[in-house]
């Protein structure tokens, strides 16, 4: 499971930006106006920090497993610690370090593609590429909003839905589902948010002395 690939075996959660394709006028106003609201708040922020779960529910297989994980944001760096990885984004590299094997992955922040997904690229990720609408499904908390993204080019992509729990009030994404193609359904649910926490550098970056043998793979 990488962070930084559009697999959507991780896609997180949290927070939306603005700028938009031609396909806006498709686009609910209310939605609108709740995503514009949470970018700008997003955008103010000059670090966070979320405790969240994750739940992968196969419909076909029966499948339900349950992890959690922990992200850190500071600007265009992150870290990351979910299911025996951490990722370390220091603004220019990414380490992935697998603790099974002992190995650490390293690739470029100028060598991914356009469809590799960093914290910042979740941020915006209804600028391009979706249409949304607001679906009042959830009528029992008023300022609980549910917010779908719907990808312009489905057949291109792995999952046809990602459906936003957003608390209005909070200006705060509280859950995202994401409906994917092969049978399987990924929910992400922030536990706790710490908005501007104190955060050194030196956790965006891969210490190799920490983790001893560990190999290096280009």
């Amino acid at each position: 499971m990488r962070w930084h690939k559009l697999s959507f075996t991780v896609l997180f959660p949290s927070f939306i930006f603005l700028a938009f394709t031609s396909a806006s006028a498709q686009n609910d106003k209310k939605a609108k106006e709740i995503l514009d609201k949470l970018s700008n708040k997003t955008k103010s922020l000059k670090a966070y920090k979320l405790n969240f779960s994750f739940v992968l529910h196969n419909r076909e297989q029966n499948l339900h497993q349950t992890k959690e994980g922990v992200l850190t944001v500071k600007g265009n760096k992150y870290h990351l610690k979910f299911d025996g990885q951490e990722i370390f984004c220091d603004g220019q590299n990414i380490y992935t370090y697998m603790k099974a094997s002992n190995e650490a992955q390293l690739q470029s922040v100028d060598d991914l593609d356009e469809e590799s997904v960093t914290p910042e690229k979740i941020l915006t990720i209804y600028e391009k590429g979706f249409k949304f609408r607001l679906n009042e499904e959830d009528k029992s908390m008023p300022s609980l909003k549910v917010v779908d993204l719907y990808p312009l080019e489905p057949k291109k992509k792995d999952y046809s839905i990602i459906r936003l729990y957003i608390d209005e009030g909070k200006l705060q994404v509280q859950k995202a589902m994401i409906r994917g193609k092969n049978g399987s359904d990924y929910t992400y649910s922030i536990k706790t948010m710490e908005s501007n926490p104190e955060v050194a550098d030196n956790q965006f970056v891969f210490d190799k002395s920490k983790y001893p043998g560990v190999k290096i793979i280009k």
